[in-house]
This record gives C-alpha cells, structure tokens and sequence, in this order.
C-alpha cells in the first residue's frame, strides 16, 4: 500500500500535541507589524496539527476557518476550540473551496505538503487586497545535530531509519530558502517575500522527546515492531547520558501582500 505522508499525521495526535514545539509571540507580532493591523477580520490557517499556532493566532482574529487532513485531528481541533468562532474544515488545500476571502491566510510547518504551483495561486485569489500570506517552517528538517548527544542520537536513527529520513534536508537552510522564494513567486502572483528567523532552545526529557520523534512521518513508516524498538533504544540513550535533550529551535517565517 502506498503511504501518503500527508496522512500519516493523523495517527499521532496525542504525541504531536504533548512533543511538538510551539512558536514565539515574536513571529505574531511581526506579521501583525508587517500587515499593519493588530487585529484580523478573517482568517484561514492551512494544516493546523493540533494548535501549535492556533493558539497563538487565535487571539487577533475574529473568524478563522482551518483545513486539516487527518480526521482525528480535525475531531481534535473542533472540540479544543469549540467555544471559539472558528470552523474546521477536513480537506487538502488543493481541493478546499470556499467564497469567503481572508485578510490573513497563513501555515505553520505545513505548508510544503501543499503543491507550491497550485497552492501559491490559490491563496493569491483567496486573500481580499492588501490580504498578507505568512508561511513558517521549524527547521528541523533542515539542520543536522550532530555533536553532544545528537551524535549517539543519529547512530540510533541510521540504524532503523534510511539515511533520507534521519531529520535534515540536504539543500541546507540556504538552498530551503531560495526553494521556498522560488515556490511563493509561482504563477508570478506574489513578490520577494520578507523573511525572518527566530531561535531558542528548548529542553526535552527522554519521554517526551520519543513522542517527538514518533510524531515525525518517518518513524511511523516504520512497522510497530521496529517503531517500538527505535523509540526505546532512544529513551535508554538519553537516560544513560543525562536524561535531557536541549533541542535548537530555529523558525523561519516568510511574509508576502496581495498588491
């Protein structure tokens, strides 16, 4: 059976929810500096998880519709903010539909799931004028960690993971960046857009940083037997070497206007 990793998500929602790292009130300020508004009328997040952003971006917006993909997120997502003005829709952006326009659209570590050549034009047409898109990625999937505890980490990971899916992409922060600028200027709608970069470390015990590792679309390629294997040689890992994880976060945030 062929996999759509867009789909595995929906198997992991309590450790998505528990591991997952969040994102600073700086990134929402920025984007609040950068649209010239402190508050939006309408909004439209694009592959939510379980609110790592939500949260944040819930407050300076008066209606917000999300798309999600994963039925069990989506369960999640509507009773978490059920006493909130916000609808949940279960669908692929590619094929949502919707007559409403937004004065802010945005994604959070989502948004590369998306066909960049469909999926750029889409929010161009969704977005009322002067609507701003804001798309930001923890880079994760970026950086390779590789000294202190990382390195025992990654010698765990080679052993049940192929080399693709150890956690880092190969182009580099630099060439993500230039792939991303490139994929927003599809169909020539949006312009260069502004970039901006957040850092900090956050602190894992072993517990919680296999439930990271487990919510990650490359572990649950893996069958059960080798999952539970690869999350408990881990856990032992870093039990036997400290019992934490300081993890660098680093987001990257890229904002463009409907001109």
């Amino acid at each position: 059976m062929i996999v759509n990793l867009k789909d595995t998500f929906n198997n992991v929602v309590t450790m998505y929810d528990a591991a997952r790292p969040t994102y600073p009130l700086e990134l929402l300020n920025d984007i609040k500096d950068f649209a010239e508004k402190s508050f939006f009328t309408r909004g439209l997040e694009i592959g939510a998880g379980t609110g790592q952003a939500t949260d944040l971006f819930i407050k300076v917006i008066n209606d917000l519709d999300i798309v999600e993909v994963g039925d069990k997120q989506v369960d999640y997502l509507m009773e978490k903010y059920k006493s909130e003005n916000v609808n949940t829709y279960k669908a692929y952006f590619e094929d949502f539909k919707s007559n409403k326009k937004y004065d802010l659209i945005f994604s959070a570590t989502a948004f590369h799931w998306v066909d960049a050549t469909v999926g750029y034009p889409k929010v161009w047409d969704m977005l009322n004028d002067s609507g701003v898109l804001a798309v930001f990625w923890h880079m994760s999937s970026v950086t390779l960690h590789d000294t202190g505890i990382f390195v025992g980490i990654n010698e765990i990971k080679k052993k049940y993971l192929p080399e693709e899916s150890l956690g880092f992409d190969k182009e580099g922060i630099e060439g993500v960046r230039q792939k991303r600028i490139s994929q927003i200027q599809s169909g020539n709608y949006f312009g260069i857009p502004v970039i901006k970069e957040y850092r900090w470390i956050d602190t894992y015990d072993a517990d919680r940083y296999s439930l990271l590792l487990e919510s990650y679309s490359s572990t649950q390629t893996l069958d059960e037997e080798h999952k539970k294997l690869y999350l408990s040689e881990v856990r032992d890992y870093i039990n036997s070497n400290g019992g934490v994880v300081e993890m660098p976060q680093h987001v990257m945030l890229y904002l463009v206007k409907k001109e």
